[in-house]
């Protein structure tokens, strides 16, 4: 079996004339480079170098496989000058899955600045609310919500942030129920209900020690955290949203948060990617922006 090594070391003894300077540019000792020329004239059948006492001469099939062989160092040299280019600037596409309400809402915003900013990245956002199989559907970075550990082993992940949900509401739903007092107050509260995999989920509140399961009346059932939001900005009752995904109503005044003190069970968002896949420039620049990102992400949120 021909060792592609051999070809750069006949390039650079070629190009050197000399086993000695040959030997220093490509790190190794003289002895190992007249062995492998020794080896590879063996594998070729062929004569490549003219020994003498005095000096080193190519034979003439030797400076014809010395023109190849620089070639395909050259070919190499620029082979891995376009590795190096992806890994040091990011360039290159980048495929990302996101639960919907993160593409809606700031992961969406965030891929736009970052599209703008680097002009040689492209993004493929898949936006589904199911778990993905990152090998099989080629995805780079996956973010996930999650109350409890990650199941699958075989990817790497980084914690990004904590998710809070909490208890929503529009000014003037608010001025309809005077008597609001305690989180007690709203059982059988009209309330627009999140869907998870077709079945309603619960609001089970925490306050420090304390815990709450709260009885709704259903107004409103969806897996789209937009429509539940629309619904109730709109005045039809209460919702249990995470706070990024209504921190720009609750900013312009639409919403306003009930119970500031009583929050949803904080679940965790991690960034996720395979584990025998090296990580490109582009992925790593933007892991970087959505760390940065995040940071801010829970600000004026006041249990945070």
């Amino acid at each position: 079996m021909i060792d592609w090594n051999d070809y750069w070391y006949f390039a650079l003894i070629a190009e050197e004339g000399s086993y000695s300077r040959a030997a220093i540019r490509a790190k190794v000792s003289k002895s190992v480079l007249s062995r492998r020329m020794s080896a590879l004239e063996e594998q070729l059948g062929v004569h490549l170098i003219q020994r003498t006492t005095r000096r080193l001469a190519l034979t003439k099939v030797g400076e014809q496989f010395a023109q190849e062989c620089q070639k395909l160092v050259n070919q190499s040299e620029r082979a891995r000058a376009v590795v190096q280019a992806v890994q040091e600037y990011p360039q290159g596409t980048l495929r990302i899955s996101a639960p919907v309400f993160m593409a809606e809402t700031w992961l969406g915003a965030l891929i736009n600045e970052f599209i703008a900013r680097w002009p040689l990245a492209n993004v493929q956002l898949l936006a589904v609310n199911r778990p993905v199989d990152m090998i099989a559907e080629g995805i780079d970075i996956a973010l996930s919500v999650s109350s409890g550990a990650l199941p699958d082993s075989s990817l790497h992940y980084k914690k990004i942030n904590t998710l809070y949900d909490i208890l929503v509401a529009s000014p003037q739903w608010v001025e309809q129920y005077p008597d609001l007092k305690t989180i007690g107050d709203l059982h059988r509260a009209p309330a627009m209900v999140r869907l998870a995999d077709g079945r309603m989920q619960p609001w089970h509140l925490i306050n420090g020690s304390q815990e709450i399961t709260l009885s709704l009346s259903p107004r409103l059932y969806s897996n789209n955290l937009r429509v539940l939001l629309q619904a109730v900005a709109g005045g039809n009752g209460v919702a249990l949203l995470p706070f990024p995904a209504c921190k720009e109503e609750l900013q312009n005044g639409e919403l306003v948060q009930l119970f500031p003190e009583w929050s949803g069970q904080p679940r965790q968002i991690y960034a996720l990617f395979p584990a025998n896949k090296g990580m490109p420039a582009v992925a790593r620049y933007f892991m970087d922006e959505l760390t940065m990102r995040q940071e801010k992400l829970n600000s004026g949120h006041q249990k945070c």
